[in-house]
Order: C-alpha cells, then structure tokens, then sequence
C-alpha cells in the first residue's frame, strides 16, 4: 500500500477538486499520511490565478523537493501546470517527477466522482457546480487555466451534495468561478435559480450559500428569491473589483455601478442583516487619485459587511500586462492598507448593529483556549470572522446549528449567548 503525503493550495474549487482526488486514492487502496517523512508520493495540487499564488506553489514544491528521498516521488497537479504547461515547468523544476493538470482524480477515472474526503471541517463543504468562465475580463488568467464555462449535470450536483449532507455536512457552499452563470452554456437562462430551488428540497437539516456572483447577473427577482428561501443564508458575495467606469472599462467589467448600488439597497431594504461581501482590486493601470478616491468614497457610502483587497499584478499573457500607466508597487501596498483601514471601522459598525439580535450558528469546535466557536449566517469559514459562543449551561456539540443572542462585536467577530 502506497503512502500520500497531501498538500492542498489556493481556492474552495480547488480544494473540492483535491479532496475528489484523496477519496479516488483511499479506493484504490493507497493511504494517506500526516507527514512528508513517511510518505511514498508527496503530491501538491498548487493554485496559479496570482504572482502570489504562483510564489507559494513554488516554495512548497523547492521545500518539499529538497526534502525528498530518492525513493520518494514528488506529484504536482493543478493550476500551475495548466496555466505553464508540463514541459516548461519539467526544465524549472527537475525535482517534480510528474505533473498533472485540474481536477487531478483524472489520473484514475474518467468520470468525476460524487464523493469525497472532507479536509477543512465534516460540517461545512464547497460544491463546485461549474468549471471555466466566459468572461474575459483583461487581468484574469481563469479563462487560459480552466477554460470555458462548462456547468455540471444538475443530477451530478444534487447526487454530490446528497452524499455530503448524509455524512453530517450541515452548510453547503456553491462555488465556480462565477456561479450565476451555470447553466448559460446550456441555454439555461435561470439555471442557478432552478439548482438552489431543487438543492434546498433535500430532507436534511442544512443551509446553502452562494460565493462568487457575478454583479452583471444579479437581478431583484434573483435577490428576492434567495432571501426567501429558508434554506438559502442572507450572504451576498459580489466581486465589484473596482467602481471607476474608466477602470471598468480597462478592466474589461461589463459592470453598472448604479445597478449595483440599487441592488444593494434592494437586498437591506427586504432583510437589513444580511451580509454582503465584496473584493477590490487596487492599483489597476491608469488608477489615479482621482479613481482610488471614487473608489474610497463609494466603499463609504455602501458599507460593504466583509471585503477583501488584492493589489493588481501584471500576469503574463493577460491584455492587462501591456497597459499603461503602471502604479508604483509602494503605492499599490499603500492603498490596499487605505481600504483595510476603511473598511475595519466599517465592519466593526456593521457587526455591531447585530447586538441584541438572534442568529443562527453553526459550531464548529473549540479553540486552543477550550471556547466554543462558530459560524453565523452571515460569516463564511475561513473568509471572514467567527462567532464565539456562551454556553450558559447548555450543551453542544460541533455540527450543531444554534441559536444565540449576539452579546458582543469587534471588527471581524462577533460572541453569543446560546438561547
């Protein structure tokens, strides 16, 4: 029996993708290991969306390789393969003895499998529901590493969540590159609307939640649909990447910011507690004062629940990486500490308003100081803050899904009393 030493980098999709391939191993009799001294075949699934990405899939590969014995293999699989290709990355990195592309349990079987070997959490679990994207936005790389939009059966999705939620997984989590296009490849003009309807049908104790939605594709009648589903959480992830129509336009969004504004006024107006995330880029070629003000005051007036900033990189073979005029790198880091700072005394406002009200938590476990934690309707794992739990005698359990009384809020997190 072969022994694997796993490393899994980058996003929930690729994770997904990694723990299809860990289940695929365990049936064909190989075991997985804890440790790279006593494993056969150390296998690394990199991320390589990022220069930063590209970095860390680097130094885990040199680590480990110089580490390896030579009755050893080191696999690597993922996006870093698909975005550089085998025979440029076997000159860069001799130590590699393979590589393989996305969805890496292809190795072994042909058909996607519908289970897998949960390594984040047993109660949470990302489902991608579609691969690929057909935007083509001018600093993205997706397009070139995953290909075109290609949606999943809905029979595979349904079957694939089925087997999570009778393993205990109490929050599902649709992930694609860009979920509210599932279905368009088909013809299907609703067909994220037609999945969440069929999904939250399953007889199980459960909630869903949406990442990664496209703003061109968000509409009041899909707004409203979701926050009238029991089973669907009131957490609206909506990438902008920036506001300025010039940038957009640069950037190759196909975004209207007013729609977008109007959207969010939509979604406070029917439930005022619902989160809404976004993530920014700054320091995009030809953003001036003038455009990372814009960008500033919008973020103000809107009060985004959770955001997140990326600093713009030049990503080879993007239409992105010839554009002028460059931001200095310092300014890049300087902005992006801007928004943090914004938006920290912004989140702190907004998770304060929840005070005195109930939400419905997931547990989770306990932290090394024996708390109990979890996460709310409004807090996706690992993304944003937790919220840490009173037991006020009561007992529980990881996997519960509570209800609490928020006592207590900072800037990220929140702590509740178990009602």
């Amino acid at each position: 029996m072969l022994k694997v030493y796993p490393v899994s980098l980058g996003c929930p999709k690729n994770k997904a993708d990694f723990e299809k391939l860990l289940y695929v191993l365990s049936k064909k009799k190989y075991q997985i290991v804890l440790s790279p001294e006593e494993a056969d075949i150390i296998w690394i699934n990199t991320c390589a969306f990022i220069r930063p990405a590209v970095e860390e899939a680097i130094e885990n590969i040199l680590e480990l390789g110089e580490k390896k014995r030579d009755t050893q293999k080191l696999i690597v699989s993922g996006c870093l393969t698909a975005r550089y290709g085998k025979e440029v990355l076997k000159k860069l990195l001799p130590e590699v003895d393979d590589f393989l592309g996305i969805e890496p349990f292809k190795k072994f079987i042909k058909k996607e499998p519908l289970e897998r070997i949960l390594t984040e959490s047993p109660f949470y679990a990302y489902l991608k529901i579609s691969e690929g994207c057909n935007y083509k936005c001018s600093y993205c790389t997706i397009p070139k590493i995953r290909g075109p939009l290609r949606s999943r059966p809905l029979e595979e999705i349904l079957k694939e969540a089925e087997n999570l939620l009778k393993k205990g997984v109490k929050e599902i989590i649709l992930v694609a590159q860009d979920i509210t296009s599932y279905g368009k490849d088909r013809g299907e003009k609703e067909g994220l609307l037609k999945l969440v309807s069929i999904l939250s049908e399953l007889p199980y104790n459960f909630r869903i939640r949406l990442l990664y939605l496209h703003p061109a594709n968000i509409n009041k009648k899909f707004v409203k649909e979701m926050l009238l589903n029991p089973k669907v959480v009131p957490y609206f992830d909506i990438p902008i990447q920036h506001v300025h129509p010039e940038i957009l336009r640069k950037m190759r969004r196909p975004v209207n910011i007013e729609k977008i504004k109007e959207i969010i006024t939509y979604i406070r107006g029917i439930n005022p507690f619902s989160a809404i995330r976004t993530s920014i880029i700054v320091g995009f070629p030809g953003e001036g004062e003038k455009e990372f003000l814009t960008l500033c005051d919008f973020i103000k007036e809107v009060e985004f629940d959770h955001l997140g900033v990326f600093i713009f990189y030049q990503e080879e073979g993007t239409v992105a990486e010839t554009l002028l005029p460059k931001v200095p790198y310092r300014e890049k880091i300087k902005r992006k500490k801007e928004i943090m700072k914004i938006q920290r005394e912004i989140s702190k406002k907004r998770l304060e308003t929840r005070i005195g009200k109930e939400e419905e938590v997931l547990v989770l476990g306990e932290d090394l100081k024996g708390k109990f934690f979890g996460i709310a309707k409004i807090q996706a794992p690992e993304i944003d803050g937790i919220t840490y739990l009173y037991l006020n005698k009561k007992l529980i359990y990881p996997g519960d899904l509570v209800k609490v009384r928020i006592k207590k809020a900072n800037f990220y997190d929140l702590w509740g009393e178990i009602i």
